[in-house]
């Protein structure tokens, strides 16, 4: 659903292997304070703010992106999760929280926020 919601915001796949990346993971019990601060919001988790396309394996295509293989991080939830209660306590608006999780699309796509834990 998420591949689908960022093709329909214009958002086309790259030309590699990939992952349609939630950026707030909706379905691991280590982000349930970032799904719910991404409810209060009102940002469904499939929506297009909050996804990005990453690869899942090494190509020439690939330069910069963090990969997306494996479970996500600790850190990187709590980096997510960071971020959106700022937003909140700030007294952030939607459009607030929408350019705080494109700020996470681009970290991981600039590779300076990992996405899983080294091994």
């Amino acid at each position: 659903m998420l591949r689908e919601e960022l093709k329909d915001a214009g958002i086309e796949p790259p030309p590699y292997s990939n992952a349609a990346h939630h950026l707030t993971p909706w379905n691991d019990k280590r982000a349930i304070e970032a799904q719910e601060l991404l409810k209060e919001f009102g940002i469904h988790h499939d929506s297009a703010a909050n996804g990005v396309f990453l690869p899942y394996k090494v190509n020439e295509y690939v330069t910069t992106e963090v990969l997306h293989i494996g479970n996500h991080g600790t850190d990187y939830m709590k980096e997510v999760t960071k971020v959106l209660k700022e937003v909140k306590e700030y007294g952030g608006t939607q459009a607030d929280a929408v350019a705080a999780l494109h700020d996470i699309r681009t970290r991981l796509l600039d590779g300076s926020l990992k996405l899983n834990s080294p091994k």
